[in-house]
C-alpha cells in the first residue's frame, strides 16, 4: 500500500465514523427554534434526524417572534438552539455544521470539510440572488426580473456553478466525495424552498436541467429518515415530496 492509499484510507475513516463525545450526548434533548415553516432550519432539522439525534422541534408563530422570542435571541433572527445545559447558539450554519460533525454529515478531513463549507456558502447565496432579483419593483416586474434570473441570469449562473462544482467533487448524489454531508442537505431544503412558490416570479423548473444538483436532491429526499420524517410533516411543501422521483 502507497502512501496516497494510506491517506485515503485514513481520511474514509475520519467522515465515516463520527466523533462519539460527551457534545453528542449534551446535544440530545436540544431545542431549535424557528418558524411554522422549512425555511433556514429544516436542514438542521433533518441532520437531527439522520443523526438520530432526538431534539424538540419548536415552532414559534410570528407574533410569538416579534413580541416574546426575538428579544431572547443572540443575533436577532432565528433558528436557534437551545442546548440541554441552556447553552444558544444561533445561526443556520453555525448550528448546522454542530449537529453535523455529532451526526456524521460533516467532514473531519479538512479540505473535505472546507469543500463542504463552499458549497453551504453558495447554497446561502443562492438564495440572496432570488430574493435580490426584482426587488423593489412591481409585482409584475419583480416576476419577470426572478424569471429571467433563473433561467439565463445571476441565478442560472450561480446554480450552474453549484452543478459543475458537484460534478467535479461529488458522485453517487453526494456533492463532496460519496457520503452525504449537511451540505448536501442545505442544497436539498435551499433548491426546495427556491422552487416552494415563496419567491414569487420563480420557474419550478430552475434546477431542471442541472443534473448534479438534481442527483443531490434526489437523495436527500430518498434518504431513509428524511422520507420517515416528511412523512409525518402534514403541510409540507410539495416539491421536498416531489424531488424522491427526480
Amino acid at each position: 500500500r502507497n502512501w496516497t492509499d494510506a491517506t485515503k484510507t485514513a481520511q474514509e475513516l475520519l467522515w465515516n465514523h463520527p466523533r462519539t463525545t460527551p457534545t453528542m450526548t449534551a446535544l440530545a434533548g436540544s431545542e431549535l427554534t424557528y418558524f411554522p415553516i422549512a425555511g433556514r432550519a429544516e436542514s438542521i432539522r433533518l441532520a437531527f434526524k439522520i443523526g438520530g439525534i432526538d431534539f424538540t422541534d419548536t415552532r414559534i408563530t410570528f407574533p410569538e417572534w416579534k413580541d416574546k422570542v426575538k428579544p431572547t435571541t443572540p443575533w436577532g433572527g432565528l433558528p436557534m438552539l437551545k442546548l440541554p445545559d441552556g447553552t444558544v447558539i444561533a445561526q443556520q450554519r453555525a448550528i448546522l455544521r454542530l449537529i453535523s460533525k455529532q451526526a456524521g454529515l460533516y467532514p473531519v478531513d479538512p479540505l473535505a470539510a472546507a469543500k463542504v463549507d463552499e458549497l453551504m456558502d453558495a447554497a446561502e447565496d443562492l438564495q440572496t440572488k432570488v430574493n435580490a432579483a426584482g426587488q423593489g419593483l412591481e409585482q409584475a416586474e419583480k416576476e419577470a426580473k426572478r424569471k429571467e434570473a433563473c433561467e439565463s441570469g445571476v441565478v442560472f449562473d450561480l446554480v450552474k456553478k453549484m452543478d459543475e462544482y458537484i460534478a467535479k467533487n461529488g458522485s453517487g448524489g453526494c456533492s463532496v466525495g460519496d457520503k452525504i454531508s449537511c451540505a448536501d442537505l442545505m442544497i436539498f431544503t435551499t433548491s426546495c424552498g427556491v422552487i416552494s412558490g415563496m419567491f414569487d416570479g420563480v420557474p419550478a423548473t430552475t434546477f431542471d436541467q442541472f443534473k448534479s444538483v438534481q442527483a443531490v436532491r434526489k437523495a436527500v429526499a430518498n434518504h431513509p429518515a428524511v422520507k420517515a420524517y416528511h412523512d409525518t410533516i402534514s403541510d409540507i411543501n410539495p416539491m421536498f415530496i416531489k424531488a424522491r422521483d427526480l
